[in-house]
């Protein structure tokens, strides 16, 4: 069973997070915000987790098209995923397909009271969660 799996949800002003510690259940960690293309920020960022949180995979959500040809995020994706094998060399680097995952995320964010206003500061957690949860659904874990 795979365990302590960080899902990262990347755009290009925020980072959407979330953990699996038992494999099975998924929690929101944090949403934080960078400059555009600074994606040391998210870098710093994770460091500072990883002190706190076991990590023994990082999952990433993976952009495309809806024919599943990649995009111009896609390029960005893979941009980021060489600098966390660069600054963690130790933790492997899983994509995920994330098309409609932040459509996804809203609907279940709407579901529990949050307009699309107030789902901002939220949205791109809840869309790693989603990543994540259809990644352990695809090795079925859960």
């Amino acid at each position: 069973m795979k365990k302590n799996i960080l899902a990262l949800d990347l755009g290009k002003g925020s980072l959407g997070i979330a953990i699996s510690r038992s494999g099975m259940f998924i929690t929101p960690l944090a949403n934080p915000r960078f400059h555009m293309d600074q994606y040391q920020e998210d870098i710093d960022f994770l460091k500072d987790l990883l002190k706190k949180e076991k990590v023994e995979t990082f999952l990433i959500g993976y952009p495309s098209y809806p024919s599943g040809d990649p995009c111009e995020m896609s390029l960005i994706v893979d941009d980021f995923i060489k600098l966390l094998n660069k600054e963690f060399p130790n933790i492997p680097v899983i994509k995920q397909d994330e098309r409609e995952s932040t459509k996804e995320a809203s609907s279940l964010l709407h579901e529990n009271g949050l307009n699309t206003k107030k789902q901002h500061k939220s949205i791109d957690a809840t869309a790693a969660c989603v990543i994540l949860d259809r990644y352990l659904k695809s090795i079925n874990q859960i």
